[in-house]
């Protein structure tokens, strides 16, 4: 992978690519803003981390897919036996993955579609 396919500006591009789709997608699984947004915003980072080991753009929306469907469900789960447990809280942090100012401009957005 090239440095230019590493960089922050791939990622800004990748996440204002699919984030409105997948929002949604998490948005009508749990029905919960705040939940859909962690949830989008965790499965964009955590196919930042493994986008080596994946190719083409379909793998990438079955990948986004799968990961908010399975996350999802296992809140609604944990929502089931914990009924006051909140919003999503995801386990991986995009936080540590970018530069401060890319970072602001994500959640800038994020913010401004809840």
């Amino acid at each position: 992978m090239t440095d230019q396919e590493d960089s922050p500006e791939v990622f800004k591009a990748l996440f204002f690519q699919y984030y409105p789709t997948f929002f949604s997608f998490a948005l009508s699984l749990v029905d919960d803003k705040a939940s859909a947004q962690q949830l989008t915003m965790e499965a964009l980072s955590i196919l930042w981390i493994k986008r080596s080991d994946l190719i083409g753009d379909v793998n990438n929306r079955a990948f986004l897919y799968s990961t908010i469907r399975n996350n999802a469900l296992n809140y609604l789960k944990h929502l089931q036996r914990e009924p006051d447990a909140g919003a999503y809280t995801p386990d991986k942090k995009i936080d540590t993955l970018l530069p401060e100012e890319v970072l602001q401009e994500i959640k800038d957005y994020v913010a401004r579609e809840i």
